[in-house]
């Protein structure tokens, strides 16, 4: 089976992404048997002159000039030739055995399709301070004891994160054309300095609906890269608001609330967890809540509102 690893990048740390290409060049995997696409998604600089491919006999570079992660991704699935597509991220270092085991298991078990990391170590520039370890989870860290498989969309220990993200081709075109034909989908994910999210997500919940399982594993191990940049409070506050949108315009295009909470028992809620909390925890619950409600304005503004 042949399989293509996509590398999105927009301005890459060279240092990180230099590290990732490093794993990938460790892999126990033969080159034979994987592409390596890196999609340079609009960046301020020459990727395919400042990043060195030329080790991999199956790699090409790639340019899309829309700003947009999810554009990148649509740019890569179009592009490559492999049965199975691996999204590894200009900060995430597999663990040498990483593609062996998930292109393996994927081959011997035709019914996943989704599959990704168990484990996402963080490797922190500087160590996040007691305030900042709740709201970690944002950043896509991961530490599974046991695999997850599930066809239940709502089952979310086994959704991999887009980081090492596993997903077979044709279904992966299937979110290429949802993407195509919902201009909502497409703002799922990063566009430039705006921190959405929810693209990877939107991807494994493809595998479900055609249903396929989408699953974790334990064994797949990969380090995250964080800056010492993404561990400020405004960029927590940022992610937060960008997880919060997404999360609502996911749950509208995957009809995930059949029973709606109601708006005002929502509202006061809110207030009374607002009043109680402090500092960064009081800031990223205000970001939250109006990034929610800025998405619902979205949703409302449609004139036809899509259903996956």
């Amino acid at each position: 089976m042949l399989a293509t690893v996509i590398i999105c990048t927009h301005n890459p740390i060279l240092e990180n992404i230099n590290r990732v290409l490093l794993a990938l060049k460790n892999q126990s995997l033969s080159f034979n048997k994987w592409e390596l696409l890196i999609v340079n998604n609009a960046s301020s600089i020459q990727v395919e002159k400042a990043v060195d491919i030329s080790w991999h006999p199956l790699g090409r570079h790639l340019y899309e000039d829309k700003l947009g992660h999810t554009l990148a991704r649509i740019k890569g699935i179009k592009e490559a030739k492999g049965e199975v597509i691996i999204f590894v991220d200009d900060d995430n270092c597999l663990n040498e055995n990483y593609l062996e085991i998930l292109i393996s298991r994927m081959d011997a078990v035709p019914m996943i399709g989704a599959l990704g990391a168990g484990k996402i170590i963080p490797d922190f520039e500087t160590e996040p301070t007691p305030e900042e370890l709740p709201f970690l989870r944002s950043l896509a860290l991961r530490n599974e004891q046991r695999a997850h498989f599930s066809n239940d969309v709502a089952y979310h220990k086994a959704i991999p994160f887009g980081a090492g993200l596993g997903i077979r081709q044709k279904i992966a075109i299937a979110f290429v054309n949802t993407c195509l034909q919902f201009s909502v989908a497409r703002t799922l994910g990063r566009i430039g300095d705006l921190v959405n999210s929810g693209d990877d997500i939107n991807l494994a919940l493809h595998a479900c609906r055609d249903g396929y399982l989408a699953g974790v594993l334990p064994e797949l191990e990969l380090i995250h890269i964080i800056p010492k940049k993404r561990l400020t409070h405004q960029y927590l506050v940022k992610i937060a608001a960008g997880h919060a949108a997404s999360s609502y315009l996911l749950a509208k295009l995957w009809q995930f609330d059949e029973y709606p909470e109601n708006l005002i028992i929502k509202w006061g809620r809110y207030w009374k967890k607002r009043l109680k909390s402090r500092g960064l925890a009081n800031r990223i619950l205000i970001a939250e809540y109006e990034a929610e409600k800025a998405a619902r304005q979205q949703w409302d503004a449609l004139t036809i509102k899509p259903k996956i």
